[in-house]
C-alpha cells in the first residue's frame, strides 16, 4: 500500500458486462486508519483503563479484587 493514497500497481478496476458496456473504476487502498482500526481502539481501550486505576481507588480496589479472585 502506498501512502500517498494512490497504488501505482494496478491502476484502476475494470469491469465488462455481456453487453458490451465497459466500466473503469480508480482504485485508491483505504486509508492508514482503517487498517489499523482494531489496534487503535483496543489501545485507547486499554489507556482508558489505565486512566482510570491511576484516578479511582475504588476502581483500583475493584480490579485488584477481581485478579485476586480469578488467580484463586
Amino acid at each position: 500500500m502506498s501512502s500517498s493514497g494512490f497504488n501505482f500497481g494496478s491502476g484502476e478496476v475494470n469491469i465488462t458486462y455481456p453487453n458490451g458496456t465497459k466500466l473503469i473504476f480508480p482504485y485508491s487502498p483505504p486509508p492508514w486508519y482503517v487498517q489499523y482500526a482494531p489496534e487503535i481502539a483496543l489501545t485507547i481501550f486499554l489507556a482508558s483503563l489505565g486512566i482510570a486505576m491511576y484516578l479511582s481507588p475504588k476502581f483500583r480496589k475493584a480490579v485488584i479484587d477481581l485478579l485476586r479472585h480469578l488467580i484463586d
